[in-house]
């Protein structure tokens, strides 16, 4: 193995490893935890010997299952590394440079959140490096830097109550411990010869969603955004009622309902994290709070597609978004909810017309116009239904987003059908933008696909060294024709939104 070392301001040397054009620092932590539910600690300095970042660091805690989960979404798995899970050193960061590249190079740097519902996830997942992706940039003289990140999930990132906070333990620890990346980031990325001025948030899914939060910010976190099938929109910021709820489930579900503050928090604290997460049901949520600091509410369609209200104004420090969607994003849907499929017509039938009761009229416009009718086989059905589900899940959001930016949207549309054998094979699923940008698919792939992928990942690497991909909707316009870009079926390009 290759190394490769460098002096820092504030880190000392730091050692990666250096193969196929592009060197690798690797399992960097960016900040350091007290206990597993405190604030995030920036860490500023390092004193010690040389930073050995040649090799993976441990991942948040979550189910043991999850990448399998996120490669059967994808249709094709990649060969997968035995990771380590921590809830104290999970706080760690991957970044990837063109070889050569120095501390004067200032080069973009293309900042990752992956998704995963709040729940799974790693930076570390084959799926999710971005070594390819770093060394197509540099082939294509658009070179970037790449950083990934982990951040806590499930319980140990969203869990909140009144009693935890008032022992200073703060909500939506998830979200803030991404913040404390975006500082990180611009305090010591010259070192390894990024633009801390020049920083492209982006996000998948889950992580799409969290940059859209973090534009809430009334300060600077990043240059430029990137929001790939997910918003705020979708993944709702919850009031601290219903926090509560969930937290008194958490509790019930420990054995905790009769013992004192105290020793609920210590449980907390102290139980084996895999031991503690493998007795919670999917009912208890994962979703970030209202807490009147990084999340200030919950935003409607309206106010967000309201380029006059008090809500759009925020964030007015990131001028420029890419935003888009898959085709078929709501694959994910039926992954996770497989009982989702029996008697599917009727169950949608019942609950769209018990929703809009008050507007049988719709009801009705609605059924029809994605042809549900009771009496559906489930087989028919279910896609139907799905595509419901994607237009106001995921693809709504895309252009109530776009409508309501008040500096330059770029939209696309990722409609090329998944490769590989499965139920979604023929159908642009949730997480294959993902598995074409990274590029670490390529050999699985046609040419043709090939060209998708690498097209895609160029469109990105131009929107991060300033270059408009592709015109932009400007003043919120999409009543009239926009340009939006189209990935597939077979690289069509640019086409009229509608």
């Amino acid at each position: 193995m290759a190394t490769t070392t460098i002096q820092t301001k504030h880190l000392g040397q730091i050692r990666g490893k250096t193969a196929e054009g592009v060197t690798q620092f690797l399992g960097i932590k960016y900040a350091t935890l007290e206990d597993r539910l405190a604030d995030a600690q920036l860490v500023e300095k390092h004193d010690g010997g040389i930073v050995d970042a040649t090799k993976d660091g441990p991942t948040a805690i979550s189910p043991s299952f999850g990448c399998d989960v996120e490669q059967a979404a994808i249709q094709h798995t990649l060969p997968q590394k035995e990771l380590p899970q921590s809830d104290i050193d999970c706080l760690n960061l991957n970044i990837a440079v063109p070889e050569g590249t120095t501390a004067s190079s200032k080069l973009p740097v293309f900042f990752f959140i992956h998704g995963g519902g709040l729940q799974i996830g790693a930076n570390s997942w084959p799926q999710l490096e971005f070594m390819r992706f770093v060394k197509l940039s540099a082939d294509k003289n658009l070179p970037v830097i790449a950083v990934s990140i982990n951040y806590r999930l499930g319980v140990f990132g969203f869990l909140t109550s009144d009693e935890l906070r008032k022992v200073g333990y703060k909500s939506n620890n998830g979200l803030r411990d991404q913040r404390v990346a975006l500082e990180w980031v611009r305090r010591h990325i010259a070192d390894f010869g990024g633009d801390p001025e020049n920083v492209t948030a982006a996000g998948e899914s889950a992580g799409a969603a969290s940059v859209t939060y973090h534009l809430d910010s009334k300060v600077s976190l990043f240059k430029r955004a990137i929001a790939m099938s997910g918003s705020y929109l979708f993944t709702q910021a919850l009031p601290y009622g219903i926090h509560e709820q969930n937290y008194q489930q958490v509790i019930s579900v420990l054995g905790l309902e009769n013992t004192s503050t105290e020793e609920r928090i210590q449980t907390l604290l102290e139980k084996p994290a895999q031991e503690l997460i493998a007795k919670l049901p999917p009912s208890v949520l994962a979703a970030p709070a209202i807490d009147g600091d990084l999340v200030a509410s919950a935003a409607t369609h309206a106010q967000t597609a309201d380029r006059t209200s008090e809500f759009t104004k925020r964030g007015n420090w990131c001028t420029e978004l890419i935003i888009g969607d898959c085709q078929m994003d709501a694959s994910i849907v039926g992954l996770i909810m497989p009982n989702l499929k029996k008697n599917c017509a009727e169950k949608f039938t019942m609950a769209i017309n018990k929703v809009l009761s008050s507007q049988p009229d719709v009801a009705q416009l609605i059924l029809g116009e994605y042809g549900i009718s009771k009496g559906m086989p489930d087989d028919e059905a279910l896609p139907a239904v799905l595509n419901y589900v994607n237009d106001i899940c995921f693809f709504a959001p895309v252009l109530t987003l776009t409508r309501g930016w008040r500096g330059n949207s770029h939209v696309y549309y990722f409609n090329e059908g998944n490769p590989w054998e499965g139920p979604w094979q023929g159908k642009a699923t949730h997480i294959l933008d993902v598995a074409y940008l990274t590029q670490n698919f390529q050999e699985f792939m046609t040419p043709s696909q090939q060209l998708v992928a690498t097209a895609f990942a160029e469109d990105f690497f131009k929107f991060c060294h300033g270059t408009s991909p592709w015109p932009a909707v400007t003043n919120g316009d999409i009543t009239t024709d926009f340009t939006a870009r189209c990935m597939g079926p077979a690289l069509k390009g640019m086409v009229l939104g509608k």
